[in-house]
């Protein structure tokens, strides 16, 4: 299983392959990166320093983190390594499991789900809009999302399950974050929603299973555009 820091080293070397980052392009600071991807800002300076000695960053004192190298033009053994890193086959189980837990969520929250569970869903989504207008990741607010939902249906049991692996679905969200298909995330939550408000719960379910399932055809195209960098 990759560490935190680890994964957010992938998502840095996504990024500046994806948005074609120059030598002496700055990164994002430890403050937005930890913010974006909702985790600790030690883990965001540890994969710092771990690219920083790799060559892939220089960090200036006082100034932040700049791109030094492109690992994935210039050095095919560090793309190698972040593959390696990657435990592919759990990720995949992981986004299984997430649709077979998922679909009955949304089938539950359509029948239970109250007015500020709501609110908090359509806030989600109006953080979701400003995320793609910044360009910025949208984990957190797809988080937000899928978590809210869950806690919404007032099923312990299933909550206290979807908790226990709440930190590995947040992994995979980080792998795939610069390679996500945000109109698709956005316009699946807007569905989803719609659905769950009007007490569809049939219709909900089958939009969550679309969109799990497009979800994991993101992740396969992810994998197949790495190994062939």
């Amino acid at each position: 299983m990759a560490i935190v820091s680890e994964t957010v080293q992938k998502f840095l070397c996504d990024l500046i392959q994806n948005k074609n980052l120059k030598p002496g392009d700055p990164l994002p600071s430890e403050r937005e990166l930890a913010k974006w991807l909702e985790v600790s800002r030690t883990s965001v300076r540890e994969a710092l320093q771990t690219l920083s000695e790799k060559g892939v960053i220089t960090k200036k004192i006082g100034k932040g983190a700049f791109v030094k190298t492109n690992p994935f033009v210039e050095d095919r053994e560090i793309s190698k390594s972040l593959m390696m890193s990657m435990d592919v086959n759990n990720s995949l189980e992981l986004l299984e499991f997430r649709k077979a837990i998922e679909v009955e969520i949304a089938y539950l929250a359509a029948k239970r789900i109250q007015s500020h569970d709501i609110q908090i869903l359509e806030k989600s989504l109006i953080d979701l809009e400003v995320c793609i207008k910044m360009e910025s990741s949208i984990v957190v607010p797809d988080l937000v999302f899928h978590g809210t939902l869950a806690r919404s249906i007032n099923n312990e049991v299933m909550i206290q399950a979807y908790n226990s692996i709440s930190d590995f679905f947040k992994r995979v969200r980080i792998e795939m974050a610069v390679y996500d298909d945000v109109q698709n995330a956005l316009y699946y939550h807007q569905q989803i929603l719609n659905a769950i408000k009007n007490g569809e719960a049939e219709r909900s379910s089958k939009l969550m299973r679309e969109h799990i399932e497009d979800v994991q055809q993101h992740y396969q195209n992810m994998l197949k555009q790495l190994q062939n960098s």
